[in-house]
């Protein structure tokens, strides 16, 4: 498969949240909100990690649509033409304020019966992206740039 994507000048790109694959797919470019700013994923990229924090997570192939993905927080790890991201709070760019604010809701509730400190940072984390997602503070706006 390497082979083929370099004739074709893509590279494979995986989604996967805690319980599921989401993407496995085929991208020109991958736009990932990372720790300490965006991050433009090419072809040939030298390998790398990267975080992932609250913010969109566009999929470019030429000549269609791009895809975007809201997620709160994960992991990426970019080497031999091959883009993983391992991302948890992973929502299609189409907001519902009334389940993010059920789901806020639900999160507070939650947070009064944790016991344990990673519980309690975990879901501290949750209710900070339902935030930002309620208050529009994550970019969901497709990028304005010509690569």
């Amino acid at each position: 498969m390497p082979e083929n994507l370099k004739i074709q000048g893509k590279m494979n790109f995986h989604l996967i949240c805690p319980t599921c694959s989401l993407v496995d797919t085929v991208a020109d470019k991958v736009l990932l909100p990372a720790k300490g700013g965006d991050v433009m994923i090419l072809k040939d990229r030298a390998p790398s990690f990267f975080f992932i924090v609250p913010g969109a997570l566009w999929i470019y192939n030429k000549g269609e649509k791009p895809i975007c993905f809201l997620v709160s927080r994960g992991v990426a790890e970019i080497r031999r033409n091959i883009c993983s991201v391992l991302a948890w709070g992973v929502d299609l760019n189409k907001l519902n304020p009334s389940r993010a604010s059920r789901d806020l809701q639900d999160a507070e509730k939650e947070l009064e019966n944790v016991r344990s400190e990673l519980g309690k940072k975990e879901i501290l984390q949750k209710i900070e992206y339902l935030q930002l997602l309620l208050k529009g503070s994550l970019e969901v706006r497709e990028p304005n740039f010509d690569v």
